[in-house]
């Protein structure tokens, strides 16, 4: 109960802090393959991290792995093996606030990089991945449609519940593949 309380208060505070930002008009036509610097926050569930692993291989032919930053956590050590050329940034829990927002601290470990795209792997709402993705001030920012996402992402990908994890992160990689 309490934890359900501090996510929804998490989300009302940053609903507040991001609100007063405006948000451009842009058009998604090489969104994607357009971009030059890529952040990409891994899922935090261990059974859709292996399952992701078809958009890291597309990340990885799309981008040089160089340009690309991925945040997850201490099991994110698979992903360092995937993409060693990648700047890693491992989130732990003392990085999160007690309602769910990343520290300063924490953001300003990349908030030197300037990206043009930012990715969310999680397949729900995961309040402070989708923080990291808003706060990025990329140009697409990309998540699973949910509840509150709207906030987060300008780009939200559609997920039927039904369906495998692969078969989610398999339409995730061939709609950015579209774009």
């Amino acid at each position: 109960m309490l934890e359900s309380f501090r996510m929804r208060y998490g989300i009302w505070l940053a609903e507040r802090r991001f609100r007063k930002r405006d948000e451009p008009v842009i058009s998604f036509t090489d969104a994607v393959s357009g971009a030059k610097q890529a952040l990409v926050v891994m899922p935090l569930d261990r059974s859709e991290l292996l399952s992701a692993m078809n958009v890291i291989e597309m990340l990885k032919r799309m981008f040089n792995e160089q340009s690309i930053t991925v945040i997850g956590d201490e099991r994110g050590v698979e992903t360092i093996r995937l993409m060693p050329k990648s700047h890693f940034v491992q989130i732990k829990e003392t990085d999160i606030t007690p309602l769910f927002h990343p520290r300063q601290t924490f953001l300003s470990l990349f908030s030197d990089r300037k990206f043009d795209l930012a990715i969310d792997l999680n397949l729900d709402l995961v309040l402070p991945s989708a923080y990291i993705c808003r706060a990025s001030n990329a140009k697409v920012r990309v998540g699973f449609k949910g509840p509150s996402s709207d906030m987060f992402y300008n780009f939200q990908i559609q997920h039927d519940p039904s369906r495998s994890r692969r078969d989610l992160y398999d339409r995730f990689a061939q709609c950015l593949h579209m774009f």
